[in-house]
């Protein structure tokens, strides 16, 4: 994981070779969770530009904890480290009227695919993590 700026932070993932390490992906891990949360239906509800990724404030992609015991604390019993589950945040801060954000929207990177999916044990999870301001504050 990598600080960006105030509040903001994504992740990289490489892979070795030698002595070297190289970037496993064509752009950051962080980048392409957030490609694959605007080309999902959750997104929908935020009503944001996919492609105006500076409208959100302190966005975060964030490694979730346990993958060395392959998210057993989560209910899973996935194979040998193959997964990595990624948190995805950003907030209405500043915004005068503030629209949806999500807190705590994961999703899942599977190493030997190179793809991401969101399985069903996260639905209750990720339908609470998009969060929408209340009618006062509107």
């Amino acid at each position: 994981m990598q600080k960006l700026g105030a509040g903001y932070s994504t992740l990289f993932l490489y892979h070795r070779k030698g002595y070297q390490f190289l970037p496993a992906t064509t752009k950051p891990l962080g980048e392409l969770a957030w490609d694959y949360f605007f080309n999902s239906p959750a997104s929908k509800a935020t009503h944001r530009d996919p492609k105006d990724r500076d409208s959100l404030d302190h966005a975060q992609a964030i490694l979730l904890k346990g993958m060395d015991d392959n998210y057993a604390w989560l209910g899973e019993h996935w194979p040998n480290s193959r997964y990595i589950v990624i948190s995805l945040s950003f907030d209405a801060q500043g915004e005068e009227k503030p629209l949806p954000w999500i807190e705590g929207w994961r999703c899942v990177y599977d190493l030997k695919t190179a793809t991401f999916s969101v399985p069903p044990d996260f639905a209750e999870n990720n339908a609470k993590a998009i969060k929408t301001p209340s009618p006062a504050s509107q």
